[in-house]
C-alpha cells in the first residue's frame, strides 16, 4: 500500500474488493496511517478551494456498514408490502478488520498524531434489524434507523461506543473495565448486563429497560440523574428537554425488546409517537391529520404488512388511509359520529 492507494480511496476510485485490504493496512502500518491523515487533510483543503475533484462524502468522511434490504410497493392494490430482513450477523473476525478501518477521521487530530482515533459507523436502515459482535464478546441487536459508532481503539480495556437509535445489549461482565454507551444526552455505564436502550435523536425520551445486571447513569444535565442505578425489572425514562428522570417497574418482561422478534408492543401510546415506530419498522412516512395525532392505543403489532397494521388502527378510530409512494396519509372520516 502506498500514496497512490490513498489517493484512490479519497477520490472514490478504490474498488470495494480492495478496501478491506486498505483498512487492514492502515491499522497495521503506522507510517501509512500517518500519511493517510496528512493526505486526507490536504484533500479536504484542496477540495474546499476547488483545486481537486471532490470525493463523495461516503468515501471520504463516512464508511457506512449497510445491510441489504428487501422491500416493495404493490401499486395495483395500493398496498405496501415490506419484507423485514432476517438478522445478519457481522462475524467477529470481519468486525475486527472494520473496527480498524477508516469510517471518518476526527478533525481535531493533528496531522502527525500517531494516536489518531478513527470511528467505524454501523447504520441499520429503516425496515431492517441487525446484529453485531464486538471484539470483547459483547453482543448487540440493533433496531431500524440506528447508528452505532465505535472507535478504533476499542478493546477489552477501553469499552466505549456511541448509539443513536435503539439496541439491545448483552455485555460481557468485567468489573475492572466498565462498558460505556454514550448517547447525545446521557451516558450509561455497564458492568455485565442485558438491557434495551432507545435513544433516537428525534425522540424526546431516552428509555432504558434492564433485564439482568446493573447499569449506572452519568453525563446528564440534571445532576440528580448522575450516579443513579437501574435494577433488573426496572425501566428508566429520561426527558431530554426538561431533564426529568423517572424509574418504574417494567410492566411486562421483554416488551421493550419485542422488536427483536419482529413485534412492536405499546401501551396507551399517542398515535403520533406510535407512527414514528411504524415508520422505522416498515420504512415508510406517515402523515397524520392534526385531529388524530393524540388518539391513544394499546396493543401489539406482529410481522404484518403496514397496510394491515393501519387497518387495525382504523377499526379502533375510524379514519381514511391513502398511500402515495412510500407515504401513508391518515385523515378523519367525514360525517363520522
Amino acid at each position: 500500500m502506498n500514496q497512490e492507494n490513498i489517493i484512490q480511496y479519497l477520490s472514490g476510485r478504490m474498488r470495494e474488493s480492495e478496501k478491506i485490504r486498505f483498512y487492514s493496512a492502515l491499522e497495521n502500518d503506522v507510517n501509512l496511517k500517518r500519511e493517510f491523515i496528512k493526505q486526507k487533510n490536504l484533500w479536504a483543503v484542496s477540495s474546499s478551494i476547488g483545486t481537486s475533484t471532490h470525493a463523495s462524502e461516503s468515501n471520504v468522511n463516512t464508511f457506512l456498514y449497510r445491510f441489504n434490504t428487501a422491500k416493495g410497493l404493490d401499486k395495483g392494490h395500493q398496498r405496501l408490502r415490506i419484507k423485514l430482513n432476517s438478522y445478519k450477523v457481522a462475524a467477529a473476525v470481519m468486525f475486527a478488520l472494520l473496527l480498524g478501518s477508516v469510517a471518518y477521521l476526527l478533525q481535531q487530530n493533528a496531522v502527525d498524531d500517531q494516536s489518531a482515533v478513527f470511528y467505524t459507523e454501523t447504520y441499520v436502515p429503516k425496515g431492517e434489524k441487525s446484529e453485531l459482535l464486538l471484539p470483547d464478546g459483547t453482543h448487540l441487536f440493533i433496531n431500524a434507523d440506528s447508528r452505532v459508532r465505535i472507535p478504533s481503539n476499542f478493546s477489552a480495556t477501553n469499552r466505549r461506543l456511541e448509539l443513536n437509535g435503539e439496541a439491545y445489549f448483552s455485555v460481557v461482565h468485567d468489573v475492572e473495565n466498565p462498558f460505556l454507551v454514550e448517547t447525545e444526552s446521557i451516558t450509561i455505564e455497564v458492568l455485565g448486563t442485558s438491557f434495551d436502550l432507545s435513544c433516537y435523536s428525534d425522540d424526546e425520551l431516552v428509555t432504558t429497560t434492564l433485564d439482568e445486571g446493573s447499569v449506572r447513569f452519568s453525563g446528564a444535565n440534571n445532576n440528580t440523574v448522575n450516579g443513579r442505578y437501574l435494577k433488573p425489572g426496572q425501566t428508566a425514562h429520561y426527558h431530554k428537554s426538561s431533564g426529568l428522570f423517572k424509574i418504574h417497574k417494567t410492566e411486562e418482561q421483554n416488551d421493550a425488546s419485542a422488536w427483536k422478534d419482529g413485534k412492536l408492543k405499546f401501551k396507551d401510546l399517542p398515535f403520533v409517537a406510535l407512527a414514528k415506530k411504524i415508520e422505522r419498522l416498515y420504512d415508510v412516512e406517515i402523515e397524520i391529520d392534526e385531529s388524530l395525532k393524540y388518539e391513544r392505543y394499546t396493543g401489539e403489532i406482529n410481522e404484518e404488512t403496514v397496510w394491515a397494521v393501519m387497518n387495525h388502527f382504523a377499526i379502533a378510530t375510524p379514519f381514511n388511509v391513502e398511500t402515495v409512494g412510500r407515504k401513508i396519509i391518515v385523515t378523519p372520516k367525514k360525517n363520522f359520529k
